[in-house]
């Protein structure tokens, strides 16, 4: 009896030994799926913010876009005109217009630049033609369309910003131009 005593005390030490090895491997394996289930969470969660982030970033870059453009492209029309008595004031049907004169052999072109129904609008025409906003190309979207005139430099606001344009065109060495020059501008202000 001793004997079955002793076999039954060793078969439930071996049993216990099995069962705390299976109970360690268990322990092992859980705590192995829990760390990789951790990982896989953290990079997840990582990759979420860095769409969002990506995606904040290219929303604000385009709508920096767009404000640039609309300025951009006036400065860059006034740039592109800037010779002696190519920018004027004109009366764009809802307030005063900007107008690039250029001159040619065959005539005078204008570019008209001017606010018509909540848009800045450009309209490319015969020098001294009635305006025809259904002919302009939107620029840009804005309740907002001024500019002013003032030693050489042209500021233009709109609802997008300010842009200021340095006028080479203005004859420093003759006063007399560039006090006219200024003059007219300050009449359109």
């Amino acid at each position: 009896m001793t004997n079955q005593r002793n076999n039954a005390a060793a078969l439930s030490l071996t049993r216990l030994r099995e069962y705390e090895k299976a109970t360690k491997k268990s322990s092992y394996a859980k705590f192995e799926i829990l760390l990789f289930a951790l990982i896989i969470g953290t990079l997840l969660l990582t990759l979420g913010m860095g769409v969002s982030v990506y995606r904040n970033i290219s929303i604000q870059r385009w709508a920096d876009e767009q404000n640039r453009t609309g300025l951009t492209l006036i400065a860059n029309s006034v740039r592109i005109t800037d010779s002696i008595d190519a920018v004027g004031v004109g009366a764009g049907p809802e307030g005063q217009a900007l107008v690039l004169t250029e001159r040619f052999d065959d005539g005078a072109y204008e570019t008209r630049i001017y606010l018509h129904e909540g848009f800045i609008v450009e309209e490319y025409a015969l020098a001294g033609a009635p305006y025809a906003p259904e002919r302009a190309t939107q620029l840009v979207e804005s309740s907002t369309f001024t500019f002013s005139y003032a030693n050489g430099l042209l500021t233009v606001r709109t609802d997008q910003g300010t842009q200021e344009i340095m006028l080479h065109s203005v004859r420093r060495s003759d006063p007399a131009t560039a006090a006219a020059t200024e003059e007219g501008a300050q009449h359109a202000s």
